[in-house]
């Protein structure tokens, strides 16, 4: 549970102690504003997490019908985090990471002194696959820059797969490698480097490119088509061939693609190049790939 909105959360001190009666009794005799759902209450060191049922929104305060405590002070941590922005759940979970004992409810302090909470948080988990160079590899940078604003994204931890171009060129030695374009800054030290996209005189290279670059190469040296060497480095190829544990999704890019995004099995590819529109997009439905494929984990596993 994560509030959409944190103006539904108070943070208040009470002058009871944090048991479920005493705090029933407390906000039983008490009016809340109209938009409070959740309070956050405080004695001394100690917190608990309780939501109210009001008697209704019309009034500016109304009075308090029901109370439910939701998490114990046992069971709750403040954490203050002037760097995280308390609507936006990936960065509430980012705050949460790490805790120690894994408390059920962690109340975040953040920027602007907002307050909002987290209580029995599953993230949904995706994995964004990338190539690099350029560093930081892009699709990774705009997933985490996504994350930084989106308020309507449910918590998602995205974990970051940069496969090394530079690596995977050095585990195929050759003495001349054709790369698309010298946009990725991909270096190769000893060996001769050409350029696809500068049409560079026909040579016995390595071919370091997608199937798009592939296609280009045929179109530009057809008597070179059969018998030139190809490394694939399309990350949705590489994806492909990198399962994944069960419950989790991924993200990740193909330059097949130009204008729309698509599902395959547990993967969801953007084109290269996506725009932050469509970067946005992609993680919106990796996230509910993610969610989709844990409940169907969870319910094969309560099966057996």
């Amino acid at each position: 549970m994560i509030p959409h909105q944190y103006r539904t959360v108070a943070f208040t001190d009470v002058p009871v102690d944090l048991d479920e009666r005493s705090l029933r009794e407390f906000f039983l005799s008490r009016q809340v504003y109209r938009r409070t759902r959740f309070v956050v209450a405080r004695n001394d060191d100690g917190l608990a997490l309780v939501e109210v049922t009001k008697a209704g929104e019309e009034e500016l305060f109304v009075d308090v019908t029901d109370v439910r405590v939701l998490a114990s002070p046992q069971e709750t941590i403040l954490v203050d985090r002037a760097d995280i922005d308390t609507a936006v759940p990936s960065q509430l979970l980012r705050a949460a990471s790490g805790i120690a004992g894994a408390p059920r409810c962690v109340v975040v302090r953040g920027r602007y002194g907002h307050v909002n909470f987290m209580l029995d948080a599953v993230p949904r988990r995706v994995h964004v696959l990338d190539v690099a160079p350029p560093w930081p590899a892009k699709l990774v940078d705009q997933v985490r820059r996504v994350l930084d604003t989106a308020e309507e994204l449910p918590a998602t931890e995205c974990v970051s797969e940069v496969v090394d171009l530079e690596e995977m060129a050095a585990r195929e030695p050759a003495g001349h490698y054709l790369l698309p374009c010298r946009g990725g800054g991909i270096t190769v030290p000893g060996a001769e480097v050409s350029y696809l996209d500068e049409v560079p005189p026909e040579a016995d290279w390595l071919l370091l490119g997608c199937a798009r670059s592939r296609a280009i190469h045929d179109h530009f040296y057809p008597d070179r088509a059969a018998g030139v060497t190809q490394v694939d480095i399309c990350p949705a190829a590489l994806a492909a061939a990198r399962p994944l544990p069960p419950g989790e999704a991924r993200l990740t890019k193909c330059c097949l693609l130009e204008e729309h995004i698509e599902t395959r099995g547990d993967t969801v590819v953007v084109p290269w190049g996506a725009s932050f529109t469509l970067v946005s997009a992609g993680l919106a439905a990796a996230s509910d790939l993610a969610e989709e494929l844990r409940t169907t984990e969870e319910g094969r596993e309560n099966a057996t």
